[in-house]
C-alpha cells in the first residue's frame, strides 16, 4: 500500500513539474507580422509581432486597421479591450466610417 501511495506521489509530482514547464510557453505565443491602425490624425501606429491573449491599447483612437498578421485579430472600441468588437481575419484591412478601435487583442 505505502508503495502505491509513493509512486501514486511521484507521478502527481512528475505531472505537476510537466504542467509549470510547458504551460507558460503554450500561452506566450505570438502572432507573426505586423498590425497597422490608420489613426484619425491620418497617422499609423504598428504593433509587430503581438502575443496571443494580450490586450494593446491603441495611442489614439483608429479608423481603420490592416491585420497584416497570421492570427486574427478583435478590435475593440474602447480600451482595454471591452465594449463592441469587431473580429478582423489575418491578413485583412478594414477601414470604417464612425466605428473608433481603441484597443485590440489576437488569438
Amino acid at each position: 500500500m505505502t508503495g502505491l501511495i509513493t509512486a501514486t506521489r511521484a507521478a502527481l509530482t512528475t505531472a505537476a513539474a510537466l504542467a509549470l514547464a510547458l504551460g507558460p510557453a503554450l500561452d506566450a505565443r505570438a502572432a507573426t507580422g505586423t498590425f497597422v491602425y490608420d489613426r484619425i490624425d491620418g497617422s499609423h501606429g504598428r504593433i509587430a509581432d503581438p502575443t496571443n491573449l494580450v490586450c494593446y491599447d491603441f495611442d489614439t483612437p483608429a479608423l481603420g486597421v490592416d491585420n497584416d498578421t497570421d492570427t486574427d485579430a478583435r478590435v475593440f472600441n474602447n480600451y482595454g479591450c471591452s465594449g463592441v468588437s469587431e473580429v478582423v481575419p489575418s491578413r485583412t484591412a478594414i477601414t470604417w466610417g464612425r466605428y473608433r478601435a481603441q484597443s485590440v487583442r489576437f488569438g
